[in-house]
């Protein structure tokens, strides 16, 4: 009996999270009733309230885990890889979740998203930039990964919105290559 209320319980959480997801193609989540993701679901007010507390709740649940997704892909690689092997890794990821991320850091979704999913790599990169420029203070670095990430965000988000047309290791090959190229300069001994 349990084992089928738990299937139940999450097929519940599934037809919810979809309906949202459905419905912020159309407009943002501050716009989004109860109501709406209720109707869209076929449940009622009390069955979406007994797992969530808002569509904002929904929304920070379904981030929360496709950002684990995420970073247990990259994990596998932790110590193992490279800064451009773990945006490679990213990449993928975001690759494999493209539908879901597109609509996560759409206009009506967080744009933050995209943002805390590339901090994944930030002790990795400013450890490798700081071996590269040894005299390099330490706020030189952490502005130099804000430079690098919000860049790489902009490309990410282009090629969401493009439809993934480049695999996501030509993807981080270009954001690897145009890191490189501007921080050129700045890493010369």
């Amino acid at each position: 009996m349990e084992e089928k209320l738990d299937r139940r319980v999450k097929y519940t959480k599934m037809v919810l999270k979809q309906s949202l997801l459905e419905l912020m193609e159309e407009k943002p989540v501050g716009k989004i009733t109860v109501t709406d993701i209720c109707r869209a679901a076929d449940v009622n007010r009390n069955t979406f309230y007994t797992h969530y507390a808002s569509p904002f709740d929904l929304l920070s649940q379904i981030q929360d885990e496709l950002f684990l997704e995420i970073r247990r892909s990259i994990e596998r690689l932790s110590g193992t890889e490279t800064v451009p092997g773990l945006l490679a890794e990213i990449c993928r990821a975001i690759a494999d979740n493209g539908e879901l991320c597109k609509i996560v850091i759409s206009e009506h979704g967080d744009k933050a998203f995209l943002g805390r999913v590339l901090n994944i790599a930030r002790a990795e990169s400013i450890a490798d930039w700081e071996k590269r420029k040894k005299n390099a203070s330490r706020e030189e670095l952490e502005r130099m990964y804000v430079f690098t990430a919000s860049g790489s965000i902009a490309v990410i988000e282009e090629w969401l919105r493009g439809g993934l047309k480049e695999t996501p290791e030509e993807i981080a090959h270009f954001i690897n290559s145009m890191t490189n190229f501007g921080q050129s300069a700045f890493l010369k001994p």
